[in-house]
């Protein structure tokens, strides 16, 4: 399978026997490498240094060895040093806040944004089977967190939905608001949550706090995009907030899905009923040691999550991010195939090698047997 038959069709190549997944995520990687490797001269200097090229990339037991950019890279105008498309190419910025309160930015040429349009576009109508219903999209009051990025995937979104609206995001929540909307939609629509954790959750709490029941019907979806580390640090576990959902807004807990992705890349992964974050199928999630990134450590196993990207043209899609976590290549029970992901939060960067401390490529290493 192409690259293009994997944007086009994202829940058919999520669906084909594990055997062909290997060979297409091979197949489509090694020629991403090779497309950024034979236009980006510092990428394939760095490459040469650790002497891999195309060639030695045959299978997906090789995609460990294409050297990574770690996301340190990406942070203000480093990212323009790392591009294989021309300046003047460009078409947006995508920028998010950032780990550590750094904000990170990663340009895109017409290519990327396409691609990502349309691969996006199909998976979240693979994975929500939405073509219609009403979306109540909650934004954080408080500028910058949920990423600048967040208004795009959030716009991207709501073309699967026939009406929807914004919680003003530029003064503080307003309950009535929110519950006005969704009580203008009940008996006509099916009504959706679309939001930060921390968004949904503040509802919630708002919700309880005026002894406010709200059963927003069985066909109902909360889906939740970024602010993964406010989740983390302060909403407590995910049971308990599939449980507050159900007992306030009537959501079932396979109803409940987390989308994982970041600005420096283009992956996104989308939950499953089954709540298993499914990698995108023109991407590869390679899991390495913390103290070490060069070197890859088997699934099931916690390190620093690198994303290898077929799908960006405007700079190497090879990516170690500031996350850790665990990566899933059996079956899961929803059909799909590839990889799940599972995200435990970020680190200290203080805890990784030296290489990315001081913002070099990371060359591959050492693989697990």
């Amino acid at each position: 399978m192409d690259l293009n038959t994997m944007l086009g069709m994202p829940g058919d190549a999520l669906r084909v026997t594990r055997a062909e997944w290997r060979r297409s995520i091979a197949r489509v990687i090694q020629e991403a490498f090779a497309f950024h490797y034979q236009r980006n001269e510092g990428y394939r200097a760095q490459c040469d240094l650790v002497r891999v090229c195309p060639r030695d990339i045959v299978g997906d037991i090789d995609l460990h060895r294409i050297p990574l950019l770690p996301a340190v890279l990406f942070k203000q105008v480093a990212a323009r040093a790392v591009l294989t498309t021309n300046l003047a190419d460009i078409e947006i910025e995508v920028r998010s806040a950032g780990s550590g309160g750094v904000p990170s930015v990663s340009p895109r040429d017409a290519t990327t944004v396409t691609r990502a349009s349309v691969g996006v576009f199909g998976s979240f109508r693979d994975f929500f089977d939405l073509s219609n219903g009403a979306g109540l999209f909650l934004c954080s009051s408080k500028p910058g967190v949920a990423g600048v990025h967040m208004p795009k995937a959030f716009d991207l979104f709501a073309c699967t939905l026939d009406d929807f609206s914004f919680a003003p995001h530029n003064r503080p929540f307003d309950i009535r608001d929110a519950l006005t909307q969704l009580r203008s939609w009940e008996g006509a629509r099916n009504r959706h949550l679309i939001g930060t954790p921390l968004a949904i959750s503040r509802l919630m709490k708002v919700l309880e706090l005026e002894s406010i029941r709200m059963d927003l019907g069985p066909q109902a979806l909360i889906i939740m995009f970024g602010s993964r580390h406010q989740y983390t640090r302060y909403l407590g576990t995910r049971d308990e907030f599939n449980d507050e959902a159900w007992r306030l807004l009537g959501v079932e807990r396979c109803r409940i899905r987390d989308v994982y992705g970041m600005a420096e890349s283009t992956m996104v992964a989308i939950e499953c009923e089954h709540q298993r974050k499914h990698v995108p199928p023109w991407c590869y999630a390679s899991i390495r040691d913390v103290a070490n990134p060069a070197i890859e450590i088997e699934p099931g196993r916690t390190g620093a999550i690198a994303i290898l990207d077929a799908l960006n043209a405007a700079s190497p899609g090879f990516l170690l991010s500031d996350d850790v976590g665990e990566v899933d290549e059996s079956d899961c029970p929803c059909g799909r195939k590839g990889q799940t992901l599972t995200v435990r939060g970020t680190h200290d960067v203080a805890q990784y090698g030296r290489a990315v401390a001081s913002r070099r490529i990371i060359g591959g290493g050492r693989r697990w047997r």
